[in-house]
């Protein structure tokens, strides 16, 4: 992949906009070398791996969701939270990516994060295209966007037992 295709061509914030996507893209290539050696263990059950991860993270669960190898179920935090608005993109990716997930997604967002549009735009992409999403937006943690966005790594008390519950649930769907 040439991450340097808009070089010349474009500048600004439509610049920005793509390789912001482009830069996406690469990234999820250390993602799926990190699954495949994680799939080489001995000690890890490949049909048991969930993908978790927040702010850029969150969206590379997302793509994970829709297209990674062996990947149970996804754990989205604030995924695209801080660069939905300015980025036609990256939504344009994140809804791609949405609409043809391949697992559940839990959508997880503090209520005083920096965009809560993409954990409740995303979730009902997925159910329009057959796919199972839940999303949960908690109350705020913080007095700033950025300590809500945080919420991944400091609100560990409030979603644990809610992402274990999402993980179990589907590892033993209901009958």
């Amino acid at each position: 992949m040439d991450i340097l295709r808009n070089k010349g061509q474009q500048s600004g914030p439509s610049a920005r906009s793509a390789r912001l996507v482009d830069l996406m893209e690469l990234h999820f290539q250390d993602q799926l070398a990190a699954l495949a050696y994680l799939r080489s263990q001995p000690f890890v059950d490949s049909k048991r791996i969930v993908v978790m991860g927040c702010s850029f993270g969150g969206i590379q669960t997302l793509l994970a969701a829709e297209s990674a190898p062996d990947v149970r179920a996804a754990v989205d935090f604030a995924g695209g939270a801080e660069s939905w608005q300015s980025s036609p993109d990256l939504r344009t990716r994140m809804i791609k990516a949405a609409q043809h997930a391949r697992v559940p997604v839990l959508f997880i967002q503090a209520e005083g994060d920096y965009d809560l549009t993409p954990s409740h735009t995303l979730p009902k992409e997925m159910e329009k295209h057959g796919q199972r999403a839940q999303m949960k937006i908690y109350p705020s943690v913080g007095r700033t966007q950025q300590e809500n966005h945080e919420f991944c790594v400091h609100g560990v008390v409030s979603w644990g037992r809610d992402v274990l519950t999402f993980i179990n649930n589907i590892s033993n769907p209901p009958r």
